[in-house]
């Protein structure tokens, strides 16, 4: 049945003209050009939503902390340190390439990379399902990421940080030096003190190694500044040089005896202390020669010679051992006690001479007169001759040892103050410490 458009009335569906109003009904067969246009726009809105809604599941699954999680997890995996940085924050930005180069090597040298990514991804789905706003992942007691809610990305989803921790690395400079380095393709530059420690930098957590170079006085090395977190928070200089830890053994010589040290044959600064410090830097391949001079009493005594060899890669300080001929030092030490005790020995024999001529008596000087010889003879007759003498002022002013013979050339003053020269060969007693004139001869 349908109804007639004019009036309403009920028709059957095979009539064409109305029997009440005798209007034709043949025009309600036909579908209105209107009709299709709203149907058409029904199906595009239709086709919209279901299309937005599709768009909408996919956003979530592709922003979703999880799938943000697995993402992260498969590049640490993988090495993907390139797209890692596009995943990884630090203060508010993302990684660059060489923090997540240096965040990689960090886990690499201080865990397991599939650890740590298993981690990631484990701990973002307990975050949601235990609803917690943040949590972290942890390399041998240290926070390596913390991972928190940060709002919402477009208003509908939540957005997760995944920050790698920040760490504060020092410096302790080798020696007074400008250092100009690389970091994040910027240059840098940094002004050092010599073992004044400062604060380097705060950053991501990583292993580091930073293309650098140093200026110490107007020399120049080219190297690296090694910062490995997974030993310490400290930066290493590692530049194409090379120090000398230098060892002087002086062990047999008297405290106050004085030590020089050359390098390439320029005296060094005096040092109580030659161990306490580091000399340098040198270049890796410079032709160095070290050596120390030591003075004892009037004479010099000079160390083995040491040619200091290329250092190799380790930056270790190159260690030179010097050491002097102590036999020789010895040797001249007791010579020199000898020579004291000689004008001592020559003080007193001078001091009896003159009583023995004023006595005229060989007894006063017999025991520094060795017996039997031609000087205890003559020596005999020459203080029994009554001749005045008065002899003063004995200075030795040469003398040689050979065995136990002394040769001696001593000088005095007579009682007209004439100065005389005499030449003395003593015997001598190493066991008694005692000596014994063999022969005098007036110069």
């Amino acid at each position: 049945m349908k109804y007639c458009k004019n009036c309403g009335a009920q028709v059957k569906d095979n009539h064409k003209i109305c029997t009440q109003c005798g209007h034709p009904l043949q025009s309600q067969n036909v579908t209105p050009k209107h009709n299709k246009k709203k149907y058409l726009i029904i199906g595009i809105i239709v086709v919209i939503i279901v299309l937005l809604f599709i768009l909408y599941k996919i956003m979530a699954a592709t922003l979703s902390p999880e799938n943000e999680a697995k993402t992260i997890s498969e590049d640490i995996k993988k090495g993907d340190t390139k797209n890692l940085a596009n995943h990884l924050v630090f203060n508010d930005r993302n990684l660059s390439k060489e923090e997540a180069k240096a965040f990689y090597k960090y886990i690499v040298d201080a865990d397991n990379p599939d650890r740590i990514a298993n981690d990631i991804e484990s701990k973002t789905k307990h975050m949601k399902e235990d609803k917690v706003n943040a949590t972290s992942i942890d390399v041998n007691d240290t926070e390596a990421i913390n991972i928190h809610k940060n709002g919402r990305k477009y208003g509908m989803f939540n957005n997760y940080d995944f920050e790698v921790s920040k760490q504060k690395v020092s410096i302790n400079p080798e020696s007074d030096s400008k250092v100009t380095y690389k970091y994040n393709d910027k240059k840098r530059k940094i002004k050092l003190s010599e073992d004044d420690s400062k604060t380097f930098a705060t950053l991501p957590l990583g292993n580091y190694k930073l293309t650098a170079q140093k200026t110490v006085d107007d020399k120049k090395f080219d190297g690296h500044l090694a910062i490995n977190m997974s030993d310490d928070n400290e930066v290493q200089e590692q530049f194409n040089e090379k120090y000398l830890d230098i060892n002087i053994d002086d062990s047999e010589l008297d405290s106050d005896t004085t030590v020089d040290l050359y390098i390439n044959n320029k005296k060094m600064a005096a040092q109580d202390d030659f161990e306490n410090d580091l000399y340098g830097p040198y270049q890796s391949d410079d032709k160095i020669e070290v050596y120390a001079q030591a003075h004892v009493d009037d004479k010099t005594f000079k160390s083995n010679v040491v040619k200091v060899p290329q250092s190799d890669e380790s930056n270790d300080p190159v260690s030179v051992d010097l050491s002097f001929d102590n036999d020789k030092i010895k040797s001249h030490q007791e010579n020199e006690d000898i020579k004291e005790d000689v004008q001592s020995f020559m003080e007193d024999y001078t001091e009896d001479l003159n009583e023995a001529y004023e006595e005229e008596d060989y007894s006063y000087i017999s025991s520094y007169i060795k017996s039997g010889t031609d000087t205890a003879d003559h020596m005999k007759q020459v203080v029994k001759s009554g001749n005045e003498a008065d002899y003063s002022d004995p200075k030795v002013v040469k003398y040689s040892k050979k065995g136990d013979t002394i040769t001696i050339e001593l000088e005095k003053q007579d009682k007209d103050n004439h100065t005389i020269h005499s030449q003395y060969v003593l015997d001598y007693d190493d066991l008694l410490s005692d000596f014994k004139i063999k022969n005098y001869t007036d110069i």
